[in-house]
């Protein structure tokens, strides 16, 4: 770690660069704002489920560095029944599954339903890409999981609507603190070539958002409560090699700030700190090179770009002077994507146009080439309609081969004849040569077409809840119009929440769509997307001036019930006649320094049997006084869990669960051991039996 920490050493000098920005004229007082906050697990199968991000079948989940955690907050206005809720969670996105299902858990209870729903609660994703799928009732980020995982979606609505209950009982009389600044050298733009085609690029002097705006919640007793903060940057300093849950380094920057605070999940709550993302398209957090965050490991990758932005957020919320204060207002709206008319001052070519219906393109296949690229041999970025015979020739043999050697598109292939487009797709979508079509069959879809649009007025803060991901010039095209129509309101600062209330993919530039690059290949509804999004945000935000009041829009399709491929579960586990689950496999040493490494394995059940939420598979103890006191769980970053299938021919249904631990510097010494607690599964009658297990005592010195 010496290298990891000379890099940090500079971070807060000349790598940040703290500008705390008065966010009005005049501060609020105390008692001005309604401030609550809570946080719960989602963390869900930690073991043989496709992780969703990179879409990659072989990336399944192997065991756990960090859980993944629902933060929510609730703002209201002081005296009023007007409230606002903002929810980041630790996941890839918002499917508008997950939407859909916190929505009905929220109108089916009493204690929230008459101050709460779809209109005033913004669910947005930190867009983690090792975390595990299978969690939306559209086909898309199903596939690298091979199937619905209705666990793992029940467990997702859950936490985060018992993340917005516990925000939400527990909110209190408050003020909320708002600060700005700016954060150098953690994070790039990807396409640089591609960025550089846009007309406006000379207006802006950097190729990224490199802007972090954080609100600091604090309630009239001084008791500080939590921290939103957004910053723009991909959440990939993990490959879509690693293997293990973590919410990356925009969950381990929320596990540093909270862990500051005091705050330990599952085995302590309180203060919840929350890293949200924002127009993160073509950002990247690996500065030095493709997938090269700078450091020799992914967990070292992790930490750097985590407390990279911790120290950044830590620096202006301690210096926070000025209050958020004005209004609370907010506008939802669904809007069927296809066909939706947008008008010619929004449109590149200044004449009205009509979105496509959905495709995804052929340089999607290719992954974003700097961190996450899938090395199929003839596909690359850049494929375009106009380029076609560069690359590829739709009647000869690639795209079987293509086919037969990646699962993930040969499912596809089950459902779209994936090898043509239809010319009606490839004229309204051009340059994009369509790959696959968004609606599969009447019943299937590979995204939903009908999409969530949502404004938070907070005080001089705008917030735009984006459903997809937005390339940094898209966010600033987007940003500007939204300001102008809300500055007569009070607003000064627009902030662009990613990721929000469903997922559709990206959303670029008219400039950069027309590369045909894996951010253009992957906007769904063609190239004036961009466009439909600023004349929906505009007409939302006028609403907002205005007093006047939006439709609702359609109602989008629930396909709760439309699954047709759910993923496999654990068939049993199993043991040998003469061991017992729980019992350790291979035990610790006698005793360890600090800085070294604690590795203990027990014989365990599968860890799809229960996901422990709230709960931990391991605990690192002390005796202290003749008792055990827990200090660590597998929710700690000194702590790893890692899940192994026996492979022995006589124990094929057998596995072992490994925890391995690095003893920090500061850690105490004295007598220690390690739990390891789990559920096994009869193959006789298919019942979940609870274990525990134990190692041998151990000192630390």
């Amino acid at each position: 770690m010496n290298r990891l920490n000379s890099v940090l050493k500079p971070l807060t000098l000349s790598s940040m660069l703290l500008s705390t920005t008065i966010a009005s004229s005049f501060s609020a007082q105390a008692g001005d704002w309604i401030v609550g906050s809570g946080m719960y697990d989602i963390t869900g199968p930690a073991a043989d489920r496709g992780m969703v991000g990179y879409g990659d079948t072989a990336q399944t989940t192997q065991g756990i560095f960090t859980r993944l955690w629902s933060r929510a907050f609730t703002i209201g206005a002081a005296g009023t029944d007007d409230f606002v809720v903002f929810v980041s969670a630790d996941l890839q996105g918002i499917p508008q599954s997950v939407h859909q299902g916190v929505m009905a858990k929220i109108a089916a209870d009493s204690s929230l339903s008459p101050y709460l729903n779809e209109k005033n609660v913004m669910l947005t994703a930190t867009h983690t890409h090792v975390g595990p799928g299978g969690y939306d009732h559209t086909v898309l980020l199903n596939l690298s999981a091979l199937g619905y995982d209705e666990d793992n979606y029940a467990t997702i609505v859950d936490g985060i609507y018992q993340s917005i209950a516990s925000a939400f009982s527990s909110k209190a009389s408050g003020d909320i603190k708002f600060a700005q600044g700016t954060l150098l050298d953690a994070s790039i733009n990807r396409n640089k070539d591609v960025y550089a085609f846009n007309a406006d690029k000379d207006d802006y002097s950097t190729d990224v958002n490199d802007t972090m705006t954080v609100l600091k919640l604090v309630k009239d007793d001084g008791s500080e409560i939590g921290m939103i903060n957004w910053f723009a940057v991909h959440n990939v300093s993990s490959p879509q090699t690693y293997r293990y849950i973590s919410g990356d380094n925009k969950g381990m920057a929320s596990q540093l700030f909270e862990k500051s605070k005091g705050t330990q999940p599952p085995l302590k709550m309180g203060f919840v700190a929350a890293f949200a993302n924002s127009d993160e398209g073509d950002v990247s957090p690996n500065v030095c090179g493709p997938q090269d965050g700078c450091m020799d490991t992914t967990k070292e990758d992790v930490i750097l770009s985590a407390t990279k932005q911790y120290n950044m957020a830590l620096s202006l919320y301690d210096n926070s002077t000025s209050s958020l204060a004005g209004a609370l207002n907010y506008r939802f709206q669904y809007v069927k994507m296809p066909g939706y008319q947008v008008d010619g001052s929004f449109t590149q070519s200044g004449n009205a146009q009509a979105l496509c219906n959905g495709t995804v393109g052929w340089s999607f296949t290719a992954g974003a080439g700097w961190d996450g690229p899938s090395n199929m041999e003839g596909i690359s970025e850049g494929m375009t309609q106009d380029n076609e015979g560069t690359y590829w020739n739709k009647n000869d043999t690639l795209i079987g081969n293509v086919l037969a050697g990646y699962p993930l598109l040969g499912l596809l292939d089950a459902f779209s004849n994936i090898a043509t487009g239809d010319d009606e797709y490839e004229a309204c979508q051009y340059p994009k040569p369509t790959f696959v079509n968004a609606d599969l069959t009447d019943n299937i879809a590979l995204y939903t077409d009908t999409l969530p649009f949502q404004l938070f007025q907070i005080g001089d803060l705008a917030l735009v809840g984006v459903p997809g991901e937005m390339t940094t010039m898209s966010g600033r095209r987007l940003r500007s119009d939204v300001l102008a129509a809300l500055a007569g309101s009070g607003v000064k600062h627009v902030v662009i929440a990613g990721l929000a209330n469903a997922y559709s993919g990206y959303i670029t530039t008219n400039e950069e769509y027309d590369q045909q690059y894996y951010e253009g290949a992957h906007t769904v509804f063609g190239p004036d997307s961009l466009a439909a999004y600023r004349q929906i945000f505009t007409e939302l935000a006028d609403s907002i001036a205005q007093g006047s009041v939006v439709s609702e829009g359609p109602t989008p399709i629930n396909r709760e019930n439309d699954q047709l491929i759910y993923s496999i579960g654990v068939v049993y586990d199993d043991k040998r006649l003469w061991e017992s689950f729980g019992e350790t496999t291979k035990d610790v040493s006698s005793s360890y320094k600090r800085g070294d490494t604690v590795s203990v394995k027990f014989r365990s059940g599968h860890p799809q049997n229960n996901f422990k939420t709230m709960e931990a598979f391991f605990e690192v103890q002390r005796k202290v006084n003749g008792n055990w006191e827990t200090l660590l769980t597998e929710n700690d970053a000194s702590t790893l869990f890692v899940w192994i299938r026996d492979t022995d021919a006589d124990c094929k249904a057998c596995s072992d669960a490994k925890l391995e631990w690095v003893i920090d510097n500061d850690m105490p010494t004295g007598t220690y051991r390690i739990r390891h607690h789990g559920y096994w599964k009869s193959g006789w009658n298919g019942s979940l039996n609870s274990y525990s297990g134990k190692s041998s005592s151990f000192e630390v010195k």
